[in-house]
């Protein structure tokens, strides 16, 4: 085999560039891999001369027709999983879309070479600008759109449909280099274009009934999940009412009996009774009764788990919210710090303190509890729990969240200084009382 010819090199290289651009125009917006600028040049470096050495082997087998996008493809997934802070399924994903993106520029571009050739000076100055102005537009929308927070969450039924759609449009443009019609012929080129320009429309259309199915499905979680914290918060009131009359009427039956009874043992007896009776009866007094209530419920178990609750919240901020929210936002929060700080051999660490104030015509909920070690957080800034998954797994702060937000507000999360602080703002609906 002698040695191949400076046009072949060239014309097997020629793809690459496009393909490099278009990649990076996918994988920009992402979460990357650090030192991201040194991972990308060494991919595509390498990635670039085994393209290279494997097209000339293709060429002598003449397959490189239908075999060129299937390397460019694997080249595309190669990037973004060397370079990108993505998942396998992302990876592959997010090649078909560098694939088709670059296919279909590259395909405009040149059936506009055709149509200019030999007609003005230059013809391939405007396919040029045109393949550069249609990434662009790629760039500032579709690359821009399609993540979800950075990130593309890409389930196994999404990915076999869309490389369905990726065998459909390279098969089209296979068929077409094949077909009679032959590539020199433009209204061929723009039937030919055409089809997969309807290709990337219904992957695009694909991505989008996937990602709104996905919103709807966690809405409707989100709303099962309410109507179980509404039902808890009935009961739980219902409980606490009927705990604190019983108390009461104790209370009352063990001052009797000291009445009757002198002995300085059955005193003592009777005031250890009182005090175990006690921790029941001690309500939090906030200016709000569903605060209240989802407090003393919390309380009574900290109690139980040698956990210190600690309170300063001024309840009258809270009036405007819906009973059932606030419900959802105290309790989902207390229970997270509760399952962190009960873990803790030292009783001294099991501490959680509540505090709710206003600063600046905002309703500001802080709850801060110590943790043990370092935490993760996810692309939308939640920690990472470290609990079995389940059905449910994960949705506390999330339903926190998505409760804050309906009345106009932010929720954050960070650790400092070892403790963890969940803090919320709201702005404060009829202004301060």
């Amino acid at each position: 085999m002698g040695a191949p010819s400076f046009p072949l090199l060239l014309s097997l290289a020629l793809p690459l560039p496009s393909l490099w651009v278009t990649a990076l125009i996918f994988l920009l917006p992402l979460y990357r891999k650090e030192p991201f600028w040194q991972r990308a040049a060494a991919c595509i470096s390498l990635g670039s001369a085994l393209y290279v050495v494997l097209g000339l082997l293709c060429v002598q087998l003449d397959v490189l027709m239908w075999a060129g996008p299937t390397l460019r493809y694997i080249l595309a997934v190669a990037l973004f999983w060397h370079c990108g802070d993505v998942s396998k399924n992302a990876a592959l994903y997010c090649g078909i879309w560098t694939v088709i993106v670059r296919d279909l520029s590259a395909a405009v571009s040149d059936l506009l070479y055709r149509l200019l050739l030999g007609r003005m000076p230059l013809p391939w100055l405007l396919p040029l600008l045109v393949w550069g102005g249609l990434l662009t537009a790629v760039a500032l929308t579709m690359a821009r759109w399609m993540p979800d927070n950075r990130r593309y969450h890409t389930g196994p039924k999404q990915l076999t449909s869309a490389c369905l759609i990726l065998c459909l449009f390279l098969g089209i443009g296979w068929l077409y280099e094949r077909s009679m019609l032959g590539p020199d012929l433009w209204v061929g080129g723009v039937i030919m274009l055409l089809i997969q320009l309807h290709c990337a429309t219904v992957l695009y259309l694909q991505h989008e009934l996937f990602q709104k199915s996905a919103i709807r499905q966690e809405l409707s979680l989100l709303n099962h999940l309410w109507i179980q914290q509404k039902n808890q918060y009935d009961l739980a009131k219902e409980n606490i009412s009927l705990i604190n009359q019983k108390c009461h009427d104790l209370k009352h039956q063990i001052q009797a009996m000291r009445l009757m009874f002198s002995d300085q043992q059955r005193e003592e007896y009777f005031q250890e009774m009182e005090q175990s009776i006690r921790i029941y009866e001690i309500l939090a007094k906030t200016g709000n009764e569903v605060l209240d209530t989802v407090l003393t419920e919390k309380s009574l178990y900290c109690e139980a788990n040698g956990i210190q609750a600690n309170c300063v919240a001024d309840g009258r901020l809270l009036a405007f919210m819906d009973p059932v929210d606030l419900y959802t936002i105290f309790g989902n929060a207390l229970d997270n710090a509760i399952e962190c700080v009960r873990s803790f051999e030292n009783r001294a660490q099991r501490i959680i303190d509540v505090l709710v104030y206003s600063e600046k015509q905002m309703l500001v909920i802080q709850i801060i509890n110590p943790v043990s070690q370092a935490l993760e957080f996810d692309s939308e800034g939640l920690p990472v729990s470290t609990k079995v998954k389940n059905g449910y797994h994960g949705f506390g702060l999330k339903s926190i969240r998505h409760t804050v937000r309906r009345y106009g507000g932010f929720l954050s999360t960070k650790v400092e200084h070892g403790c963890f602080y969940l803090q919320i703002l709201l702005p404060i609906q009829g202004g301060t009382p």
